[in-house]
């Protein structure tokens, strides 16, 4: 009984730990979109961007993400990454949205 629960606990983890990761599309997006803010509006190193979206724990990859950006005075701007050809275009997205972000 006790080998049963430390496996489901083990997996448990195993799940978790996946959950926190940062994919590379997810990332580039965001270094695009940290670029394209300015420093003196904008806390830059807090922006965050969606992931990938996953039906049943399979990953598909995307070419649009919403990133939340910090403003200094508090609350978040998004702004729309989205993968071209010639790279990443970012535009604004919405303007004081929150800093929860969709999905």
């Amino acid at each position: 009984m006790r080998l049963v629960g430390l496996a489901l606990l083990l997996a448990c983890l195993l799940v978790l730990t996946g959950c926190g990761t940062e994919a590379p599309r997810q990332a580039d997006a965001r270094v695009a979109v940290q670029g394209k803010l300015p420093a003196s509006r904008y806390d830059v190193p807090r922006t965050r961007c969606t992931g990938n979206p996953s039906a049943w724990f399979i990953e598909r990859d995307t070419s649009v993400f919403v990133c939340a950006a910090y403003l200094h005075d508090g609350g978040c701007d998004w702004y729309r990454a989205t993968l071209k050809n010639a790279g990443w275009e970012v535009v604004p997205d919405k303007r004081n949205a929150g800093c929860v972000l969709p999905f």
